[in-house]
């Protein structure tokens, strides 16, 4: 088929057309506990997926939100600020996507075995644990700042005055004067 005629169908496909090409490709542990043959899955909200190709790579995060108008999946973890300074979901593309662990539906229990499903809350007790551990080094690094924090007072005030007068003179930029006609 010509590129121009592909291009069409894909901005004018009707909505149920739309949902098969949000399919996430499925990952290898995942693979061995279906019971049919497949490689790919629609993605719901609520999967635990890694980004594999674009924006946040490597990064695994949850589901927030799916557009099937728009074809994008919307990850929680994965935001940015917008200009007035709210956070923002980064939309990514289905297929850059691998799942790791399933949010349980009636069509996906007849799909997989139990076991699928029960890894999901074992990896969240996991993750919970490593929380509290990175609290507890984030602690030790706020005390290690604050240390450092109170040797800057140390310098005398004269000092930072000599620094930004020096600092003022490379700002400067000479005037530009127009040319008389």
């Amino acid at each position: 088929m010509k590129s121009d005629t592909e291009r069409k169908r894909f901005y004018t496909e009707k909505l149920h057309r739309k949902k098969n090409r949000l399919h996430v490709h499925i990952s290898k542990d995942l693979r061995a506990k279906l019971k049919a043959k497949r490689r790919a899955i629609l993605v719901h909200q609520g999967d635990t997926v890694r980004v594999m190709r674009g924006p946040g790579t490597g990064k695994e995060a949850k589901v927030g939100s799916v557009s099937v108008v728009k074809r994008k999946v919307y990850l929680e973890d994965l935001t940015v600020k917008n200009i007035r300074g709210k956070e923002v979901p980064i939309p990514v593309e289905a297929s850059n996507l691998l799942l790791i662990a399933l949010e349980s539906t009636p069509e996906r229990k007849e799909l997989f075995s139990e076991e699928a499903f029960r890894k999901k809350e074992i990896k969240k007790e996991a993750k919970a644990e490593e929380k509290k551990d990175t609290a507890k080094d984030a602690g030790a690094k706020a005390e290690a700042g604050a240390s450092h924090h109170e040797h800057q007072h140390d310098v005398p005030k004269h000092e930072h005055r000599e620094h930004q007068h020096d600092a003022s003179k490379h700002q400067q930029k000479p005037e530009h004067k127009p040319a008389l006609e």
